[in-house]
């Protein structure tokens, strides 16, 4: 019950109650100063004291304070069960497994009917549960604990219940649990704590984490960091940890541990070959290690080349030659070998090779030695013919169909003009030569297809129709190839604006496509560098001829960034059985969004036929999102996303037997006890000192209302106030004093 606290009546509140009493002062220091000339000493007291007394009645009159309290009631308060459902509530301690436990305690208490909870269970969120089935419902599976979103949401959730308690029932293994992140008041429930295990000591040697980048770089050495744990009777001195690639041990390292028992490791690895690698570290399992399975931490690394590899090789200088090969020459990503064919074999010369500047197109050493070490190999204005590869042409064409990449720009020695009609560059390239080369002459804007105006690599703009001011406000090129049409299953990118192929279609400027593996790309054109200069009709130029390219490289060499769909998984490793959330953006080839859309997400290697796969519904924008139930097997898996059983995006992630969850196994009971210190709960260490519920359970202080009272208005203070006044009246008349 609350004190009571008074309130004052007055108009004006305080502000008026001051300016009327220092007004009823001065009228009062006037009466005494009139009464000063009075000879006798007991009148002036009588005057002057019945004077104060009339005065401080009026001003108490006015004031009309009021006296208010609140009252309450003690209610039966509800009760709540909230009880951590993470997997390492399934570990066994020297009283057996958690869970059981759990179980246990459960049952005792629902022999006792008088008190019913609500009942919650939490780990990677916080859910509903039902109180008679409990015990034989329990079942811990959630790969994380999270104490502070448990308390908080059965908090906020019970706002307007009157809860008088909570129980929650826990190992305590969230290290990052603090008490003070909590929002408690002087209202909040009792918070009530059984800890179990918090009586077990705890003998684990662990990786309690593990930290790599997820992508590494080909011979660029790649770091691999991790935090490892020794408690109880396994804290040695110096702990073994070991890195594995596959089934191979590479390194191991004798790690000394803290005083804590606490120590980091770190390990140098170098990829030898592009692609996703998998390392372990490993910590040998003691044979009275009672968590073995959080001895192993893994790391998935999708290693690349340091850099994007192009092969340039000219024809002859020009305008366009140089402006590209600047351009690229200025990208740090991207590491450009580049050759103008200014000496063919056939020129004679008077002096030996060997005391020329000018040396012989090394072809051998290009196109035998090291072509797959090339991301990308553009010709550009180049015929083969003069210089002798043409027995090198065949293992291009193998090079692009086995994943690698190839753009040809025109000139006056490309396409059909260069002689590659019918040769093996023509089985990879997006478009089909004819025997005899010509050419489009006059200037043009060329136009993005509008089929395929959302792709990467002609979007220049934000929406469809800003794109195509861009390209409108573009200088004009000059020239292009003339080709003899487009293969099937290529798309074009830009469009002459007028000239027209053989059968009717607008002529292709820019064309790209697929060749098995690999990815090709045909640009009609050697004017693009004039993209570099804004003229006089002009407001665009430099940026966007920069834009153009690079987007057209990133595109040949699959940057993720540039796939028209993609997925991701909202971590990168789980524990075992962990729910996976995937979420993505999904396209078509021609980057339009696969909107409401009805797609199909499966789990790589799947474990279940019927239960592997996953129903989503994709909405406007192509944005869809589903939860896929966790792998029961560590290692790498692989997430997959198809459309009419076509796979159109893959993502991959790691399932780990220990993952977060297990790694720090310490109960910590310190931060619970504060809870209860600070809202008069109470924190139990072993389930055989819990009391029955019904002890657990508290009562609540409910509002019935406000009573207020006004002492000074009542008829008892009124009646004494008259009689003041009226005395003081008489008492002057008769003085003689008006």
């Amino acid at each position: 019950m609350e004190d009571w606290h008074w309130q004052l009546g007055i108009w004006g509140g305080a502000t008026t109650a001051w300016v009327l009493g220092l007004a009823l002062l001065i009228l009062w220091l006037l009466e005494l100063r009139s009464i000063r000339g009075e000879s006798n000493a007991v009148r002036r007291f009588t005057l002057g004291a019945l004077g104060g007394m009339s005065i401080l009645a009026v001003y108490a009159v006015a004031l009309q304070i009021t006296l208010v309290r609140e009252a309450f009631e003690e209610v039966a308060g509800g009760t709540v069960l909230l009880i951590d459902n993470s997997r390492s509530m399934t570990l066994a301690g020297s009283s057996g497994e958690r869970s059981d436990a759990v179980r246990a305690l459960i049952r005792k208490w629902q022999e006792d009917d008088r008190v019913e909870p609500l009942v919650y269970r939490f780990g990677s969120d916080t859910r509903g549960g039902i109180w008679n089935d409990l015990a034989d419902t329990y079942d811990p599976t959630d790969d994380e604990t999270n104490i502070r979103e448990g308390i908080s949401a059965v908090l906020e959730k019970g706002a307007e219940q009157e809860l008088g308690s909570v129980i929650v029932i826990t190992d305590g293994a969230d290290p990052s649990f603090r008490a003070d992140t909590l929002s408690l008041d002087s209202s909040a429930p009792a918070i009530h704590s059984v800890v179990i295990g918090g009586d077990d000591r705890l003998d684990d040697q662990a990786i309690v984490s593990l930290r790599a980048d997820s992508t590494a770089y080909v011979g660029v050495p790649a770091v691999i960091r991790a935090d490892v744990r020794a408690v109880g009777e396994l804290r040695v001195q110096e702990l073994n940890v070991q890195l594995w690639h596959e089934k191979r041990l590479i390194q191991e390292q004798l790690v000394p541990l803290d005083a804590e028992g606490n120590a980091s490791v770190a390990f140098e690895v170098t990829p030898k070959r592009p692609g996703r690698t998998l390392y372990r570290l490993t910590i040998p399992v003691h044979a009275d290690d009672e968590v073995p399975q959080n001895n192993e931490r893994a790391a998935l690394l999708r290693v690349g080349r340091d850099r994007v590899r192009v092969l340039l090789v000219a024809g002859r200088p020009s305008w366009d030659v140089r402006f590209l090969r600047d351009f690229i020459k200025r990208d740090g990503s991207v590491d450009l070998i580049s050759f103008f064919i200014l000496r063919a074999p056939s020129d004679l010369t008077a002096a030996p090779t060997d005391e020329l500047a000018l040396i012989p197109f090394p072809t051998d050493e290009l196109f035998r030695e090291h072509l797959g070490s090339f991301d990308v190999v553009i010709f550009q204005n180049f015929d083969f013919a003069p210089y002798e590869i043409q027995v090198y042409l065949p293992r291009i064409r193998d090079y692009v169909k086995r994943g690698g990449s190839f753009l040809m720009i025109g000139g006056d020695h490309s396409f059909s003009l260069g002689g590659y009609a019918g040769t093996p560059i023509e089985e990879v390239l997006p478009v089909k030569l004819s025997a005899a080369g010509s050419v489009v002459t006059g200037s043009y804007r060329p136009q993005p297809n509008r089929q395929l105006i959302r792709h990467p690599i002609v979007a220049l703009g934000p929406d469809p129709s800003l794109t195509r001011r861009t390209w409108q406000a573009l200088p004009p090129l000059h020239g292009a190839n003339a080709i003899a049409g487009v293969k099937e299953g290529a798309q074009v990118l830009l469009e002459h604006p007028r000239a027209r192929l053989p059968g009717g279609g607008r002529r292709p400027i820019l064309v790209v496509g697929e060749a098995d593996r690999g990815r090709v790309a045909a640009m009609t054109t050697d004017a693009s560098w004039r993209w570099r200069f804004a003229s006089d009709d002009a407001t665009v130029g430099s940026d966007e001829y920069e834009l153009f390219w690079d987007r057209l490289v990133r595109w040949l060499t699959r940057d993720p960034l540039l796939e028209p769909a993609r997925i991701s998984t909202d971590r990168d490793r789980y524990g075992i059985g962990a729910p996976v959330i995937v979420s993505g953006l999904l396209r078509d080839e021609r980057y339009r969004p696969i909107a409401n859309k009805r797609v199909s997400l499966r789990l790589e290697p799947a474990e279940d036929e019927a239960t592997g796969v996953v129903s989503a519904q994709t909405d406007r924008e192509g944005q869809v999102r589903a939860t896929l139930p966790g792998p029961n097997a560590a290692g790498a898996h692989e997430v997959k996303v198809a459309l009419d059983g076509e796979e159109i995006a893959a993502e991959v992630f790691l399932v780990e037997e220990s993952g977060d969850e297990l790694a720090n196994l310490e109960v910590t009971s310190s931060e619970l006890e504060a809870v209860a210190e600070q809202t008069g709960g109470r924190v139990f260490l072993s389930v055989d000192d819990v009391p029955p519920l019904s002890e657990l359970a508290a009562t609540t202080r409910k509002a019935s209302g406000l009573i207020s009272k006004q002492p000074l208005l009542n008829p008892l203070f009124l009646f004494f106030t008259v009689v003041i006044l009226a005395a003081t009246w008489v008492v002057r008349r008769r003085w003689g004093r008006r």
